[in-house]
């Protein structure tokens, strides 16, 4: 059965009042350090969260895995191996993350001097913010895919307040810098993981076969490779920067107040969207494995395109409005000039993440390559502009950063539509359940 609008558009609306929500916390975050710290302890604070958000892309394979396959688990019998699955999950996971320890007690002050941090206590917090989302992602994932959105909803919730919280407790407690903010935000991610496991403890603790891994793994890789991609083309730019920008320069480029303000803003325009496409990729799914039509991807789709379309625009017109009310220290006349830039280049990288979306729901995976060959280039692209950057100067070669983004971002929306068109022309539409290949 097609899937009926006022059903998801009270889903979707509950999912996008959450995501605000949460993301008024998130945001409040960045007025809050923005204003309470220099600019480039902010901008390392930026940096951070880049570093978290790229190594920790298997999150996204993982939430996305159990979401598809709790959402086609129809049986008592396969929801007991999604729990069983979690379990084994969550174990192999510290066990990793333990490795990912070693490496940091011993290489951690190199890395913490290369990316210009204050001490290796940065990479510290950052890991056990890595190490609990982690975790966290295989919540949402099960949420998500039991379309328990109110719950889902509140996690999301608990997880921008909790962070604001926690900053500002930790900050203002300790006068902690861009580590103790990473701390704030673990404290708000661990309140949103409780709340999580509290309520799937009846999937969590129930007895199930043993999944079949080889199956999983085959899903969990590309899902992963997808992830690091999207964040990858997210996340990259101020790592970057902060890479090649040289230490008597760095006051010149003034990341925390030129850049770091319209990143954010971009940003926040993919959180305002995506909590359509978590809406959809369940019913997606669920209907890949019961063989009936849905029509979430065009209700999603268009809605994400309007939404979106109108914040870009409001981006456009009004650059300087949101940068005067969340980063009211920052001279908004400097600290605007990219954010049109950013609004139009972030609403490519959401409408692609909706095809894309779709199509592992669907169970479709080579747009990862595609995906993955857009993200390289990404790299390629911003790499062989270093020099040219620093040569424009800041205003010019910021720009230029941006402008390599948002290429990239349309190229990534270009090849998630062909894929999408690809799969239409096998005479297996992807509005219908099948899973042909």
């Amino acid at each position: 059965m097609a899937d009926k609008a006022g059903s998801f558009f009270r889903q979707g609306a509950w999912m996008v009042m959450a995501t605000l929500l949460g993301g008024v916390g998130m945001t409040f975050v960045h007025t809050f350090l923005n204003a309470r710290l220099s600019f480039d302890q902010y901008s390392q604070f930026k940096s951070l969260l880049g570093i978290f958000y790229i190594l920790g892309a298997p999150q996204t394979g993982i939430w996305t895995l159990f979401a598809q396959q709790t959402a086609m688990a129809v049986t008592p019998e396969q929801v007991g191996a999604v729990g069983r699955a979690a379990r084994q999950t969550a174990l192999a996971i510290g066990v990793l993350m333990g490795l990912v320890a070693i490496y940091i007690l011993f290489r951690g002050e190199t890395l913490a001097r290369d990316l210009k941090l204050e001490g290796v206590s940065a990479l510290w917090a950052t890991w056990g913010l890595m190490l609990a989302t982690l975790w966290l992602a295989i919540c949402r994932g099960i949420l998500q895919g039991k379309q328990d959105f109110f719950t889902f909803g509140w996690v999301s919730i608990l997880d921008g307040l909790g962070r604001a919280g926690g900053i500002v407790f930790v900050v203002l407690l300790f006068h902690a810098h861009a580590a103790g903010a990473i701390v704030g935000a673990l404290i708000g991610n661990l309140a949103a993981l409780a709340l999580g496991g509290w309520a799937l403890l009846p999937i969590l603790s129930r007895p199930g076969s043993s999944p079949n891994w080889r199956k999983w793994l085959g899903v969990l890789v590309p899902l992963t490779l997808i992830g690091a991609a999207l964040q990858t083309l997210s996340q990259l730019d101020l790592i970057f920067l902060r890479g090649i920008i040289p230490q008597g320069r760095i006051d010149e480029f003034d990341l925390g107040q030129r850049y770091a303000p319209a990143q954010t803003l971009g940003f926040a325009l993919t959180q305002f969207t995506v909590p359509l496409a978590l809406v959809m990729f369940p019913k997606v799914a669920r209907s890949r494995a019961t063989s009936e039509k849905s029509n979430a991807l065009q209700l999603t789709l268009l809605t994400t395109a309007v939404l979106g379309g109108v914040a870009a625009l409001a981006m456009t017109i009004l650059p300087w409005l949101p940068v005067k009310i969340l980063f009211p220290r920052a001279d908004s006349a400097v600290a605007s000039l990219l954010v049109p830039w950013f609004g139009w280049a972030m609403l490519a990288f959401t409408l692609a993440n909706v095809l894309i979306s779709n199509l592992l729901a669907h169970g479709r995976y080579r747009v990862v390559v595609g995906a993955a060959v857009v993200s390289l280039l990404y790299v390629m692209a911003i790499n062989w502009n270093g020099d040219r950057i620093l040569a424009l100067g800041p205003d010019l070669g910021l720009k230029r950063v941006v402008v390599i983004i948002g290429v990239s971002n349309v190229l990534l929306l270009a090849v998630a539509a062909w894929f999408s068109r690809a799969a239409l022309k096998e005479n297996a539409p992807l509005q219908s359940g099948s899973d042909s290949r």
